[in-house]
């Protein structure tokens, strides 16, 4: 063969397989101030396929192979407009998308003759319309960042899947049933750094955003009685082409929490002060931004006798409409800040000041209907109950003070060398400070994820002696470990 022809053969080939591995970076920013835009949908819009600006703006995917340049790719924001690239912009380095504020008011007239708790009311009435209803599956990225006293002490990064069995207005009517059985969390892929903080207080975001509560918090949000609530109507903003209501409302006396507590579901105190970003056609939520404070008071737990005093969480779930008018989860995060006094045990406990960050990303979609041993094998566990009502079962590792993983927990360097995933502002930074006494390689291939594990560690180094520390209460793993 000519060496011309082969080296231009070479050269084809080259730029067919990179181009199937485009690395997409760029950074999202205010049109006129320059200020980065966080939590920005970016979405492949044939494909179902994409991510979401993190905290500084800035985000990165691969393309999916069978991406074509044509394809339209929309950057969409609460208080912005839209703004569309093709696949074939993004190929072009390193993307400084500009995004411009709509300006929108909300007609006076309906600021003052619209009751805020219609909004409420018709938006409960609506979900059943406006939340995809079919099972299906989805592509996550989650993270886990713990300080404590303002310095960074853990790093945990995991790829996985999430089932949503879908929306049917029963989920949030059956009392009996938790909300979050219709939403499952895998893991497959995890990176662990050693944690400075080893405690049987924290992991609050981890079990909520790791497997799927506050993921599923609005299939049961709508179930609550609209009368314990005050509502604000703070006006109006635009999602696009798409006008959304701003609707604040604050729970009388407590009184959601308290109610709550039946159910056994502690985060449903969020909507102690929540704000939600309401469709105003079809009533469908596109964002909840969600708090909850706390009477300063110390606590302690039963078992460890480990005290504690709760400031306050705070927490974002997103969601994105596609062209049908059917609402996604896309992205959510969850804050928990509290001071620990260390265990009653101790002679000289340390008091500190702990915030845990969490957040999960919806990186693609999956539509199609898997059959119950379809999921069996995905997602290793077992499952009962018939469509839509079918739960998978959780693993001992959801149990385990670590990250929940349905297999077995596992490091794979060559995995996450290939993943790209959404950055955290500075992540490199924190690295080099987990890194300074020990490698962060070393630390990442020297991942436990056992709770029995730990509680010796719990046990010796806080001079515990109750039974609750070798108690047996955590079953056998379904697939053998």
């Amino acid at each position: 063969m000519n060496r011309r022809y082969f080296f231009l053969i070479l050269f084809c080939l080259y730029s067919f397989l990179g181009n199937s591995q485009t690395l997409v970076t760029g950074k999202v920013s205010d049109s006129s101030s320059g200020d980065p835009i966080p939590f920005v949908n970016i979405i492949i819009t044939d494909l179902s396929k994409g991510t979401v600006s993190n905290l500084e703006g800035d985000f990165n995917f691969k393309l999916p192979e069978n991406a074509t340049n044509e394809m339209r790719v929309v950057f969409s924001h609460i208080g912005y407009q839209s703004t569309q690239l093709t696949v074939e912009d993004l190929k072009k380095g390193f993307l400084q998308v500009k995004m411009t504020l709509d300006e929108y008011e909300l007609d006076q007239a309906i600021v003052l003759d619209f009751d805020p708790k219609e909004i409420m009311k018709r938006a409960q009435e609506n979900l059943i319309n406006t939340q995809y209803g079919k099972p299906h599956e989805i592509e996550v990225f989650y993270r886990e960042l713990i300080w404590v006293n303002d310095t960074i002490q853990g790093l945990t990064r995991a790829r996985g899947d999430l089932h949503s069995e879908g929306y049917d207005i029963r989920h949030s009517k059956r009392k009996t049933v938790s909300g979050n059985n219709y939403h499952f969390a895998a893991y497959n892929q995890i990176q662990k750094s050693e944690y400075g903080l080893l405690t049987n207080m924290y992991g609050k975001p981890r079990s909520e955003l790791g497997n799927g509560p506050m993921i599923a918090l609005i299939f049961r949000l709508w179930n609550f009685n609209l009368n314990w609530f005050d509502y604000d109507l703070l006006g109006g903003r635009k999602l696009g082409d798409r006008e959304v209501y701003i609707l604040s409302i604050k729970a009388k006396n407590n009184g959601v929490k308290s109610r709550a507590s039946r159910w056994g579901k502690s985060h449903y105190g969020f909507l102690q002060d929540a704000i939600l970003y309401i469709d105003q056609e079809d009533y469908g939520i596109h964002m909840m931004e969600l708090s909850q404070g706390f009477p300063p008071e110390k606590k302690v737990t039963k078992y460890s006798r480990f005290e504690y005093m709760l400031k306050g969480s705070e927490a974002v779930v997103k969601f994105r409409r596609d062209v049908e008018g059917n609402y996604f989860f896309t992205y959510a995060n969850y804050t928990n800040r509290y001071r620990e006094y260390g265990y009653q045990t101790e002679k000289n406990p340390l008091e500190k000041d702990v915030r845990e960050f969490a957040e999960i990303y919806a990186l693609g979609y999956d539509l199609s209907v898997l059959s119950d041993e379809e999921l069996r094998s995905k997602y290793h566990t077992s499952v009962s109950g018939e469509l839509p009502f079918r739960s998978l079962a959780y693993h001992i590792d959801w149990y385990n003070s670590l990250i929940f993983i349905a297999g077995k927990a596992r490091y794979n360097p060559e995995f996450w060398e290939g993943f790209d995933y959404p950055r955290y502002p500075r992540e490199k930074e924190l690295e080099r400070q987990l890194s300074r006494n020990k490698p962060l390689s070393e630390q990442f291939a020297e991942f436990r994820n056992n709770q029995f594990y730990l509680h010796p560690i719990l046990k010796k180094r806080n001079g515990l002696n109750e039974g609750y520390w070798a108690r047996t209460g955590l079953y056998p793993s379904r697939v053998g470990y």
